[in-house]
């Protein structure tokens, strides 16, 4: 079978990459699913990178929006269960460069589809900078647009 996996370090890897990639083009593709209208952020040779503008809320100087992680190859949790995607609710401060994961769901399939095999909630989660030039920068500057 493949690589064993932990979702939670799949998804700190998966945030930490997306922080660090180069600004990536948005709105190339829109796909709609059953949780939202995701508008692609970008992809590497491992996942694609999705954001659902639509679950957008903005708090004061906070801003959450669903991200959703879709991996190219199956990703093994065990020797039955395997992940295909991984949707993030991402807490974005306004006044600072920086982000934290409130929840996550682990899905069989691709696009946030199949079975859930994992969920977490992470309120009081603690913040990450974001790099200045990245798309995370990216990202929170269209999620904190007034």
């Amino acid at each position: 079978m493949n690589q064993h996996f932990r979702p939670c370090r799949v998804l700190r890897f998966a945030v930490l990459l997306l922080l660090s990639l180069p600004f990536l083009a948005f709105g190339q593709k829109s796909y709609a699913g059953t949780d939202g209208e995701w508008i692609s952020l970008g992809r590497t040779d491992k996942f694609r990178i999705y954001l659902d503008q639509r679950s957008l809320q903005r708090n004061g100087d906070l801003a959450r929006v669903y991200q959703l992680t879709d991996f190219v190859t199956a990703q093994w949790v065990d020797e039955r269960t395997v992940v295909g995607s991984i949707r993030v609710l991402v807490e974005y401060d306004c006044t600072q460069p920086r982000l934290r994961t409130i929840a996550l769901e682990a899905y069989t399939e691709q696009m946030g589809e199949g079975r859930l095999v994992r969920s977490e909630q992470k309120p009081d989660a603690e913040w990450e900078g974001i790099a200045p030039d990245g798309t995370g920068e990216s990202v929170r500057k269209m999620v904190c647009k007034k």
